[in-house]
């Protein structure tokens, strides 16, 4: 599957003018234009599927022209500081790590105009566990989670024996860094959500 990472890639800086339905995982946009059929959406965005991701077999977990429904699964890669390196200067770790989000994308179809859920669900393959996943939120900041992520970022560090001082400057980091992680996964949602829509009037307007 492509990774939405390789797709932001691909794509130009785009203004956002379209409003945007913030929940804590969840991003929700509503497109509208002007004379496209419901069947034409629905074959338009299956093309859009099969160009950005490397096997649409894979990714696509239901396809319902009747019903107007596409269901989505795939993986947001997106980098970040690792704020264990200042910490750690003589371990052998990363200075920015690769943090992998899959996701799920519900998309509902009618003439004229469709619809696009985008959900993350879950943390893959990091060093980090389900305590970091709970600290992402798009629509607000969970400082009871994040609270609960810096008691564990100490106990690991204390255990590898950073001192006081370090621990402290590594647990200021923390909120900084999921501030960055949020703004960027929502910038790469919404630019894919854009995508679609570009790719949607592009063929629409293919009339040769």
């Amino acid at each position: 599957m492509k990774k939405l990472l390789l797709i932001l890639l691909c794509l130009p800086m785009i203004g956002f003018g379209q409003d945007f339905k913030m929940q804590e995982k969840m991003v929700t946009g509503v497109f509208e234009l002007d004379s496209i059929s419901k069947s034409e959406l629905f074959t338009a965005i299956n093309k859009w599927i099969s160009i950005n991701y490397n096997s649409a077999n894979n990714v696509i977990q239901m396809s319902d022209k009747e019903s107007g429904v596409i269901i989505i699964k795939g993986i947001n890669e997106v980098s970040c500081k690792n704020i264990r390196k200042p910490m750690l200067p003589n371990f052998d770790i990363p200075e920015c790590i690769t943090i992998k989000f899959n996701h799920l994308i519900e998309i509902s179809i009618k003439n004229n105009r469709f619809r696009i859920i985008y959900s993350i669900i879950n943390v893959v393959g990091t060093v980090y566990n389900n305590d970091f996943f709970n600290c992402i939120s798009f629509n607000g900041s969970n400082d009871k989670e994040i609270s609960v992520f810096k008691e564990s970022e100490d106990i690991i560090l204390k255990s590898l024996f950073v001192g006081k001082k370090k621990r402290e400057k590594c647990s200021l980091g923390i909120e900084p860094m999921f501030k960055e992680l949020k703004n960027t996964l929502i910038k790469d949602i919404k630019q894919t959500m854009k995508s679609i829509e570009q790719s949607v009037k592009s063929n629409e307007d293919d009339d040769w």
